[in-house]
């Protein structure tokens, strides 16, 4: 990837950190969805600033203000109050116009999407797949050809939602279908900040002395032209890279094993094939699908070459972005967490603690069971997987 793009892409991070405090490592999911062409479900509870990271990443990439948009979803919110609809034009009855909805936007904050209905979350659903609305019979592109000026050539612009989920055990909030959940590459929970962090974050909001000065807002210093013309640039330059063939068959062992197809893993001997096998009907319902196989590579691909220095690094990348990337995607059995509980008593010298530590500790664990036995390749993955936070067994 060209020098200039990663330098864009630096000085998009920084930007959104002078703004936001310790959420360095969610933006960067942020940042390697946008490219990837990928949604992002956030997930953590109110007042952790999800909305103005949204606000604020949009203004360090250099998009306009009126690029980004936030829907609050509620029971009684409908399906045009998202897409728009047809209304009457100047002020007759006799013509009626397309009026575009608050999803018409580049970046979208869908907040608390899981409050809203099953009926408007289908017409999210055809947002998110296929980046268009159909009312009334019409279909409406959410990335029409856009002309960049100064140039004779054309971009989509990008459309990404980053929706809002309360945790489950709130009152008045459920699940997300499955389908839907599966359209997002990324779940990521946000942090709950540190000490320090909190006490920037009240200086900076409470409008202390100084406090202005330090939490300035973000400089980007690019036209939304040019931002368009890098945003293409660094998709495409994304996509062209090219993984190891370790990468390629770690992230089709993943999703087989989560599916009871240990028998077809590359690299894997039958002892760790029994085993995933075992740990599979222990603990996973339903496993991931091929969407999770593509989110895998493109945010190993992302991740890799925004920040590791080449495609060359994508295992060591796949290890950094697969915990968000299955999260939301496999159904676990019911009460997976006392069988957790058991297992990890035994395997772990300090087994983590919470339901969110343990289900990335579960995670953490196939990922390394399912990484092919090449030189050196599995020891990288767990040095990664540790690097993210997850905790794995000593055993």
């Amino acid at each position: 990837m060209h020098r200039n793009e990663l330098d864009y892409v630096n000085a998009v991070l920084d930007g959104v950190g002078r703004s936001m405090f310790g959420l360095d490592e969610v933006v960067r999911l942020l940042v390697v969805a946008l490219y990837g062409g990928g949604h992002v479900l956030l997930e953590g509870n109110p007042g952790l600033g999800k909305t103005q990271l949204v606000k604020v990443l949009c203004a360090s990439l250099g998009f306009g203000g009126e690029r980004w948009g936030r829907i609050q979803f509620t029971p009684d919110l409908m399906p045009a109050d998202i897409t728009g609809t047809k209304m009457p034009k100047d002020g007759t009855f006799s013509h009626f116009a397309f009026q575009p909805g608050p999803v018409f936007r580049w970046l979208l904050l869908a907040d608390e999407i899981n409050r809203a209905t099953p009926k408007t979350q289908s017409a999210m659903l055809e947002a998110m797949a296929e980046r268009q609305v159909t009312v009334l019979g019409e279909t409406h592109s959410l990335t029409p050809e856009t002309p960049v000026r100064g140039s004779a050539g054309t971009v989509r612009p990008p459309f990404m939602v980053l929706a809002t989920q309360n945790p489950i055990d709130q009152e008045g909030v459920f699940d997300l279908p499955e389908a839907q959940a599966d359209r997002f590459m990324f779940k990521v929970r946000m942090p709950f900040p540190s000490a320090e962090t909190l006490k920037r974050i009240v200086e900076k909001d409470a409008g202390l002395p100084g406090a202005k000065a330090a939490a300035g807002s973000p400089e980007p210093g690019i036209g939304e032209d040019d931002a368009l013309v890098r945003f293409d640039r660094i998709s495409r330059a994304i996509r062209a890279l090219e993984a190891p063939p370790v990468v390629y068959d770690h992230v089709a062992n993943i999703v087989l094993a989560t599916n009871g197809a240990a028998d077809g893993l590359a690299g894997v001997d039958r002892r760790t094939t029994d085993a995933l096998e075992a740990w599979r009907r222990r603990y996973v319902e339903y496993g991931a699908g091929p969407r999770a196989a593509t989110a895998l590579m493109l945010g190993a691909k992302g991740w890799a070459g925004l920040f590791l220095g080449g495609a060359e690094q994508a295992g060591a990348a796949l290890a950094r972005i697969a915990l968000p990337v299955l999260r939301h995607r496999l159904k676990l059995v019911f009460g997976w967490e006392h069988h957790f509980a058991e297992d990890a008593a035994k395997r772990y010298r300090e087994p983590p603690v919470g339901r969110d530590d343990c289900h990335d500790a579960l995670l953490a664990e196939l990922v390394l069971r399912t990484a092919p036995d090449e030189p050196g390749y599995r020891d990288l993955v767990r040095q990664s997987l540790r690097a993210a936070g997850a905790a794995l067994p000593d055993r």
